[in-house]
């Protein structure tokens, strides 16, 4: 019932206490800790291992990267030395330098695939407000809701 989101962005460490849950809830959704712990394989390259557990969850790598770090395979100055080097990674494969990127490519990718599929069904579905789910999906316009959930096969 009260507003927790004070940054989005996951390269910083959430201050409120409100906030650092619904994070933890969320993480715990996307990336089970007890499935991570037992599939991550810290002697394996950490780009190939972001990208093995993303396939397998569904997610972006940066998710999967702050999972990572939450659980405790990283330290915090090792987690955003590797966040750093894993967005530009990613920036670069999706190719956002020069043309501008697509957005609806770009979208589900930067908030994870599984949670704009869950969070797009639970809104048509009536579950969740159109202007919460704007808010988390970034976005203000019924057309640009319309028009993700469509390219992602929700609609």
């Amino acid at each position: 019932g009260e507003s927790a989101l004070s940054n989005a962005s996951l390269d910083v460490k959430p201050q409120n206490s409100v906030e650092r849950w619904c994070n933890d809830v969320a993480a715990e959704f996307l990336v089970p800790r007890q499935e991570l712990i037992t599939m991550f394989d810290q002697a394996a390259p950490l780009t190939n291992e972001l990208e093995r557990v993303a396939r397998e969850f569904k997610v972006s790598t940066l998710v999967v990267l702050r999972r990572v770090y939450d659980t405790g395979f990283l330290a915090w100055s090792e987690y955003q030395n590797a966040y750093q080097s894993e967005l530009d990674r990613v920036l670069h494969l999706i190719g956002t330098s020069g043309s501008g990127g697509n957005f609806y490519n770009t979208q589900p990718i930067r908030v994870s695939k599984r949670f704009a599929r869950a969070l797009i069904s639970s809104t048509l579905e009536g579950q969740t407000l159109h202007r919460d789910a704007f808010q988390l999906l970034g976005f203000k316009k019924v057309s640009t809701f319309k028009e993700l959930s469509e390219r992602m096969g929700v609609a």
